[in-house]
């Protein structure tokens, strides 16, 4: 906590505390972001928030500081123009701090601690519901207030979890219960556009369980019904926060290995596939969608910029009483060159690595780890000792166009980062890192994919 207690605040107004979080992030954003003063005995004029360090500034006379071992940094000076200057000694690891920009903008706003707590519903507690439910839980500002699912033994788990929670036996109820604010939709994809809608209508924020939707029009109704009430429409996309992908992010945006042209993922193994929704085409969407909207946001997250076309490869030849494709590969065609691909594969007997990423400078490698780790069933308890290697963070290793490899270590993980974000966004119109319109995007490749498939792999502009 940096505090700024000790400054002369006019009778009846609220200090301001920033706080800076302990672990490692990704570099900001190389822009300008403008937050107004609210506060008379801040200098007048704005509190401008530059992106980049900058070189020598000192501690000497700062309203705020940061210490880092035996050194400290100006955090928050005033500036020339009568405002406050928000930066940092070219050299603070600050800058890798996480959203830093946002909790200061959050303390701007006299935000320095939740103002109530916002209920939440499940709708649907399948194997992520018992996820949902822990990190609501855990995450200030949110409770769990009621769930809704067709299988009683579900239902049961979730009462156990949370003795308190309303168990609704009708969507409708959960719906249109005056203490849910926010309704999290865990049903299967082919209801999420009906769901979400209805939830919309009834007044509640809504959160989407992977995938948004099939279509990119689902998608487009969605986002626009929210916006004309005011509300929010969001997805769980929570491979975002993987620890293999945020190490990878970081050194790709730190240019670490220089500009990255080339990106490969892949999931799979040899197996007949679930024998759940997942492996039904008409309600998962397809083998693309159901792996394909996780690794797909994460590309479209590594790599800025616009897509031009998508191209795509379905195979079906082994197991033919699921209807997902046995193995499916697509490619993103990036404007100037770049591209990524995404292969899911169920007759894959040799695995390709995680992530295979090459840059002008070096490249990145993540490799499956065959471990035994616990994974949920479809009521969401614990099978123990399962081998999922999916689930496990694949090993990340640096290499260098002189040869050497690095095998890197990941940085401390965020507790229930979406949730917090959720929370910062209803409590104090932060704007989340995952957003409706990202999401859209990824449905509009997979879309793009699906059709290119269809017509034998020719390129398909993305809608």
């Amino acid at each position: 906590m940096i505090d700024l207690d000790a400054l002369p605040w006019p009778p009846g107004t609220r200090p301001v505390a920033v706080r800076i979080a302990s672990y490692d992030a990704p570099p900001l954003p190389r822009h300008e972001v403008r937050v107004r003063a609210r506060l008379a005995s801040w200098p007048r004029g704005d509190v401008l928030v530059v992106a980049q360090p900058v070189p020598g500034l000192s501690s000497e006379g700062a309203l705020a500081v940061f210490s880092h071992g035996l050194t400290e940094h100006g955090l928050v000076v005033p500036s020339t123009d009568g405002g406050l200057l928000v930066a940092l000694a070219e050299d603070s690891p600050v800058w890798q701090q996480p959203h830093f920009l946002e909790l200061l903008s959050a303390a701007a706003h006299e935000a320095e601690a939740p103002t109530r707590s916002r209920g939440v519903a499940l709708l649907g507690f399948g194997a992520i519901g018992a996820q949902h439910a822990r990190a609501v839980r855990e995450t200030p500002g949110l409770h769990l207030v009621a769930v809704c699912d067709s299988n009683p033994a579900r239902a049961e788990v979730a009462l156990d979890a949370d003795p308190g929670v309303r168990v609704h036996a009708q969507a409708d109820d959960l719906l249109h219960d005056p203490d849910v604010e926010i309704v999290v939709i865990s049903t299967p994809p082919d209801s999420h556009a009906s769901w979400a809608s209805a939830a919309l209508e009834a007044g509640k924020h809504v959160v989407v369980e992977k995938p948004m939707a099939l279509t990119t029009a689902e998608c487009d109704a969605l986002i626009a019904q929210a916006h004309r009430s005011g509300l929010s429409v969001s997805v769980y996309q929570n491979r975002r926060f993987d620890p293999d992908y945020v190490l990878i992010r970081d050194i790709v945006r730190s240019g670490g290995i220089g500009e990255v042209f080339h990106v490969e993922a892949f999931v799979g193994g040899y197996g007949h596939p679930c024998n759940y929704w997942h492996s039904d085409a008409e309600v998962s969407g397809g083998a693309l969608f159901d792996w394909g909207s996780h690794v797909i946001d994460q590309v479209l997250d590594l790599l800025p910029g616009e897509v031009d076309s998508v191209t795509a490869v379905n195979h079906k030849r082994v197991w033919h009483d699921v209807s997902n494709a046995d193995h499916a590969r697509m490619t993103l065609h990036f404007s100037g060159g770049r591209e990524a691909t995404f292969i899911y594969s169920d007759l894959a007997a040799s695995l390709k690595p995680r992530w295979y990423i090459l840059g002008t400078e070096g490249a990145l490698t993540g490799d499956w780890r065959r471990i035994l780790v616990p994974s949920r069933n479809a009521i969401g308890t614990l099978d123990e000792d399962t081998l999922a290697p999916a689930d496990a963070p694949p090993l990340v290793r640096l290499h260098t166009p002189a040869g050497d490899v690095t095998e890197l270590a990941f940085r401390t993980d965020e507790p229930h980062p979406f949730h917090a974000d959720l929370s910062l966004w209803l409590q104090h119109g932060f704007v989340p890192r995952v957003r409706g319109e990202q999401s859209r995007r990824v449905i509009a490749m997979l879309e793009a994919a699906e059709e290119s498939a269809r017509m034998g792999g020719v390129p398909v502009k993305p809608a």
